[in-house]
């Protein structure tokens, strides 16, 4: 009887060692069933032909800029963009932004046409990328407005340029010639805001510019903080201003250096932790009907100009 009831015991323990094992193999074949979708995933973004690529410059040793980078690459992972980054001064201060995006141009214009790149999104190096499931692609105008070159954003200074698309196009290798020499040009006007004060006179000064210039809602690529935890909306701000789950980036212009550690940490925290809440998928977000509403709202004047930009609606 003793001996009976050991044998069972044993086969007891047998079955749930057995059980056990199966288990975990069934819980290590769905892991790896994950890990290669992961991996396959990763591979069909890399083997699409892309039509966006990413530029930036980041240089000296400030640990915070490459925390933001960082973001910014998990998005070209996950879509496959490719990603320029200037890493050596070329000129002085901001000035290297209007550098590194015509030698980028440049070199794309070099290729058969087939084989370029269509548009350069810049980003500064004060930017979260929030949402690596957002799509570039969303943001662009629709195939008919092809004289439309450049994609900024305002706000109370008049034109950003701390986020923008720029076509890859002859005319983008004009409008940075024309920013570049402008101080030289017009060494007595005043650059407040340096390249940027350069493009916006450039653009206020020359139709030529100025017509293949529109000016998206700033919250669509350039949103700005909201509350400083990250979390909670701002009150002091203008809602259409603020940035929220589902939403490309948040950008912090004007913060100084000696803030900005403090300043960027609660949203790169949300960032790095790829929360379900902010990564939306882009038919969750409300841009796939804004974007079309959007470029279906404008008006066209002679020669393709912008007449008629619609505001963004207060809350959302």
């Amino acid at each position: 009887m003793a001996r009976s009831y050991q044998i069972g015991s044993q086969r007891l323990k047998l079955n749930a060692v057995g059980h056990v094992l199966l288990a975990f193999l069934g819980v290590f074949g769905l892991l790896s069933l994950f890990s290669n979708y992961h991996k396959i995933a990763t591979l069909e973004a890399f083997q699409r032909t892309p039509t966006i690529g990413k530029v930036t410059m980041i240089y000296g040793n400030d640990s915070i800029y490459e925390r933001t980078l960082e973001t910014h690459k998990e998005h070209s992972r996950r879509l496959g963009y490719p990603l320029t980054v200037l890493r050596n001064p070329i000129l002085d201060g901001i000035w290297n932004k209007l550098a590194v995006l015509q030698s980028v141009l440049l070199r794309e214009l070099e290729k058969p046409v087939d084989q370029r790149l269509q548009w350069l999104f810049w980003f500064d190096g004060d930017t979260v990328l929030m949402n690596p499931n957002m799509p570039l692609e969303t943001f662009l105008p629709p195939p008919e407005l092809s004289n439309t070159h450049l994609l900024a954003s305002r706000d109370w200074n008049g034109l950003h340029s701390g986020v923008f698309f720029l076509r890859v196009h002859p005319w983008s290798v004009e409008l940075l010639s024309a920013a570049i020499a402008y101080p030289v040009l017009k060494p007595t006007v005043q650059l407040m805001w340096f390249e940027q004060s350069a493009i916006n006179n450039v653009l206020a000064e020359n139709e030529y510019f100025a017509r293949s210039t529109v000016y998206c809602p700033l919250r669509w690529f350039n949103a700005y903080m909201r509350h400083p935890n990250g979390i909670d909306l701002n009150p002091d701000m203008p809602l259409h201003l603020q940035v929220s789950p589902g939403d490309l980036l948040v950008h912090f212009p004007g913060t100084s250096k000696a803030n900005l550690t403090s300043t960027l940490t609660p949203y790169l925290e949300i960032a790095e932790s790829h929360s379900r809440h902010w990564e939306l998928p882009l038919e969750e977000t409300r841009y796939i009907d804004e974007t079309k509403r959007f470029w279906a709202d404008l008006r066209f004047g002679s020669f393709g100009r912008i007449t008629s930009i619609p505001e963004p609606s207060e809350g959302t």
